[in-house]
């Protein structure tokens, strides 16, 4: 009975419902799209034919990343040798994240703090869609609430195997994206912090920096292995890159601007309908408060945060949101020291009763009850209509209104279906189909009126120029499908034959 008693109900409830909203009608809300397919292509020659990967997925610049996503998906692959599985394994470590920073607050702020953060980071619709997506940077929240976890316990408790996982995780994480080096800093600064509050010797400092080295290089042995059998070029060029935005000079009220638009984007997956201003007010409020309470974790989270923010400022290229997914767990901790701090029982209420509204606010913007985009459904239907039509005959094919920025979502059924398109610029192929990845789509004379079809690229062949196809000179419109699923139209499969 003891035992019983013991468990924590409402960690189990908040843990029940995060599963809830990332695993429920999963293969229609999750995202498959040219990235998700290059991942699975990757995967397929990884688990079924033995290729390990030594490099990761590569960046907009061109550069790769670590090969670790991959090793981290191997168990989803295995749950159904496809895509589902591995949306399935990435939306259950999404709730083993939120298990992580229950565990996290508990420790640094108390029980109460911790089921309140958890709850509202369980129910974010921001973090819900990335959990369920197949996508590198979309592990990077996991791994930096995975972080802060291990290096609070490592600052407190001071055992080599804890600084080996702090170590540990930040070779992970910068594996995911290169913005995560930051976490370099971060290890850093935690260790001047144990310097100056809790007087630790040099000895113990220097001891800790090889364990966090040993675990660092652990991780990236892989990767390393492969940079030094191609010269350090995705090393080197990042490096170049960083030393190149940390150059860029701009005016101050430009930096200011900057630095409050990438702080709402940031709090914008805690709080809803946030902008520049409400974010403004916010950063004041809690500046203030580290004002009056200018404890060793609120400085930190300060510097985290305003660091984070910094760093972007001076990247000279365009910041994608995925670029701030470092600075996730941020606002959480801020809110749980916040909470944490409030112990008048009026006070106390007053807040809960806001929180739990902002609560069910976030779980209403959830879409768990929306019809989803059917990615999944759409691209299996329409590459197995292809190889019907086909048969043995030559094709190729290209993408129109589509959200992707590749094809290699349809290349990966492809290949699994053993389909192989010839390459759209050649001539020796009969057939072409042209997909519309929308449920509104061109019609006939619409799209039979088109001189030039724009081709969409995709990996192998991003380097080269295609001018187009000229489907009005060399193509004959022959029919087209509706692809549908549970009567909603996905999209449309046109056919089109070369002329002679």
């Amino acid at each position: 009975m003891s035992k019983v008693r013991a468990i924590d109900w409402v960690k189990v409830g908040i843990i029940y419902i995060a599963t809830l909203l990332r695993v429920y009608r999963l293969d229609s809300l999750t995202e498959f799209l040219g990235d998700q397919g290059r991942t699975m292509l990757v995967m397929r020659r990884f688990i079924e034919d033995g290729v390990v990967p030594l490099s990761g997925p590569t960046t907009l610049s061109g550069h790769n990343l670590g090969p670790i996503f991959y090793y981290l998906l191997a168990p989803g692959y295995l749950i159904s040798h496809g895509p589902f599985g591995v949306s399935m394994w990435s939306a259950l470590l999404g709730v083993l994240s939120v298990a992580i920073l229950y565990r996290a607050v508990t420790l640094m702020f108390g029980i109460w703090p911790a089921r309140v953060v958890s709850l509202l980071w369980a129910v974010s619709p921001v973090i819900i869609s990335a959990d369920r997506t197949i996508w590198e940077p979309n592990l990077v929240p996991l791994w930096s609430v995975l972080f802060i976890f291990l290096l609070y316990r490592a600052y407190r408790k001071w055992h080599g195997i804890l600084w080996v996982g702090v170590g540990a995780s930040v070779g992970v994480l910068i594996q995911l994206h290169y913005p995560n080096i930051y976490f370099l800093g971060l290890t850093a600064l935690a260790l001047a912090g144990a310097k100056i509050y809790r007087k630790k010797s040099n000895n113990d400092i220097f001891r800790s920096l090889i364990w966090c080295t040993g675990g660092f290089v652990a991780v990236l042995l892989p990767f390393l292995w492969y940079e030094f059998t191609v010269g350090f070029k995705d090393i080197t060029g990042i490096a170049s890159i960083i030393a190149d935005g940390a150059g860029a000079t701009m005016g101050k009220r430009v930096m200011l601007w900057q630095s409050l638009d990438y702080s709402y984007r940031v709090l914008g997956r805690m709080i809803p309908e946030m902008s520049r201003i409400p974010a403004a007010v916010l950063l004041l409020l809690w500046g203030i408060f580290v004002l009056f309470r200018p404890t060793p974790k609120n400085i930190f989270f300060s510097l985290w945060f305003a660091g984070g923010i910094a760093a972007m400022v001076r990247y000279a290229g365009v910041v994608h949101d995925h670029y701030l997914f470092f600075l996730t767990p941020v606002p959480f901790f801020m809110l749980a020291s916040v909470v944490s701090s409030v112990t008048n029982p009026v006070w106390k209420k007053a807040v809960l009763l806001c929180l739990t509204g902002l609560i069910l606010y976030q779980f209403m913007q959830t879409d768990i009850a929306d019809y989803g985009k059917n990615d999944l459904a759409r691209v299996s239907m329409a590459v197995a209509r292809m190889k019907a039509d086909a048969g043995q005959e030559r094709f190729s094919f290209t993408l129109i209104n589509t959200r992707s920025f590749s094809d290699l979502h349809y290349r990966y059924y492809m290949r699994v279906m053993g389909v192989t398109p010839m390459p759209v610029g050649e001539a020796n192929y009969r057939k072409l189909y042209v997909m519309c990845e929308s449920s509104r789509c061109p019609t006939v004379t619409q799209i039979t009126s088109i001189t030039t079809l724009p081709v969409l690229c995709y990996d192998e062949h991003c380097a080269d120029t295609y001018t187009g196809i000229p489907l009005w000179d060399s193509w004959s419109y022959i029919r087209h499908e509706r692809v549908v699923d549970s009567g909603r139209i996905l999209g449309t499969l046109y056919v089109f034959e070369r002329r002679q």
